[in-house]
């Protein structure tokens, strides 16, 4: 481009000086010194427009090494995650006193991190690699409500139970119970008909696209969307039924309690019929002065008389809706960031028999990252 341009620029000044001795006419070397500008003027729009071009695709690229280095940060999160969770099953780590098993290792993150996840909390970890950064999260799947657990075909008022306290926490306003109930047993009962507020299949094939109930247990929580009133908003809200409860449930808990060492502050009170100071009283005693799980101070409750020696307002009764600790399902989440890229891992995975197997599996960036349920 700068030899084209002075070849150019050499050319245009022969060209004055010749026409100068030929005619020596003054007009003429005007009209000469204007094309020379013109094509000065449209060379340097050409230079100004490479130049663009070349910064794009270098931002271009370097945002794309981001995404790429984003990506592979996750993944080893994953990976850091998958760790913690084989370090449950050392033999020292159940012990009452975890001094042996801490002993063990100096990853002091990874340690406090596996004990809380083998007494039921939940753990999170981070990392700096280079210029990147990695946030894992793991939670137990246990640790919200098992939707097909609150699903009973055969009677409605217990279904409606086990939901009311749901849609209480959640906002839905109590004239919408009945429907979003009716409707949900109409979903997964193996018939087409109707209770008095529900719609079957007849409803569904008038939609467009249309579909037809399903007549079987729920395969994900994501399912409620396509379930009469659940994709409805919430009056004077931003915010549909589904997306209001759905943080409440799981399809892949195996067991009906809710794991109290884990469960989140409006699952709390969901389960336990609670007022919010009361469980935030539960939170802040499992969880230590740092309020933060899976750290030294954590203090996970051990079993129903520890739990009520410590909350002594509870009632006997809450043994029916808790556990103590993890069935073996966990819902793992890393986030790799470097600089202003961010990619995320969100997946659900099975551990057992010293294996740990893939049942859910999410990756993009976090404005498309689903809630794993």
């Amino acid at each position: 481009m700068k030899c084209c341009l002075a070849m150019i620029c050499r050319a245009a000044k022969n060209t004055c000086r010749g026409t100068a001795t030929r005619y020596e006419n003054p007009v003429s070397s005007g009209s000469a010194l204007i094309v020379v500008l013109w094509v000065l003027g449209l060379l340097s729009m050409f230079v100004v427009a490479f130049a663009f071009d070349m910064h794009i695709e270098a931002r271009v690229t370097s945002t794309w090494r981001k995404k790429l280095k984003a990506e592979y940060l996750a993944k080893a999160g994953v990976e850091l995650a998958r760790m913690a969770l084989f370090e449950t099953t050392d033999s020292e780590i159940n012990n009452v006193d975890s001094a042996n098993y801490l002993a063990k290792g100096s990853d002091e993150q990874l340690r406090y991190a596996a004990v809380a996840l083998a007494h039921g909390a939940g753990a999170e970890l981070s990392r700096e690699f280079g210029a990147g950064t990695v946030l894992v999260s793991i939670q137990p799947e246990n640790a919200r409500m098992s939707i097909n657990a609150m699903i009973h075909t055969a009677d409605r008022e217990l279904t409606y139970s086990c939901w009311e306290s749901i849609f209480e926490n959640a906002g839905v306003p109590s004239e919408q119970w009945d429907t979003l109930v009716d409707c949900l047993l109409d979903w997964v009962d193996q018939n087409e008909s109707t209770h008095l507020n529900g719609v079957e299949s007849q409803y569904y094939e008038s939609l467009d696209p249309p579909y037809k109930a399903k007549n079987r247990p729920l395969e994900t929580v994501d399912e409620l969307i396509m379930i009469k009133g659940f994709n409805e908003l919430i009056p004077d809200s931003n915010r549909t039924v589904f997306d209001a409860v759905a943080d409440y449930l799981t399809i892949y808990s195996e067991d009906q309690k809710v794991n109290i060492n884990a469960v989140a502050r409006d699952v709390l009170m969901a389960v336990l019929i609670i007022d919010a100071q009361m469980a935030d009283q539960i939170i802040a005693e499992r969880v230590g002065t740092d309020g933060r799980e899976g750290t030294e101070d954590d203090k996970p409750f051990k079993d129903l008389n520890d739990l009520l020696s410590r909350i002594p307002v509870l009632s006997p009764a809450v043994a029916e809706r808790i556990s103590f600790g993890a069935t073996g399902r966990f819902t793992i989440q890393a986030r790799g960031k470097v600089g202003d890229v961010e990619r995320v891992i969100t997946c659900v995975v099975k551990q057992g028999n010293k294996q740990i197997s893939i049942l859910n599996w999410f990756e993009g960036p976090p404005e498309d990252r689903p809630i794993t349920r």
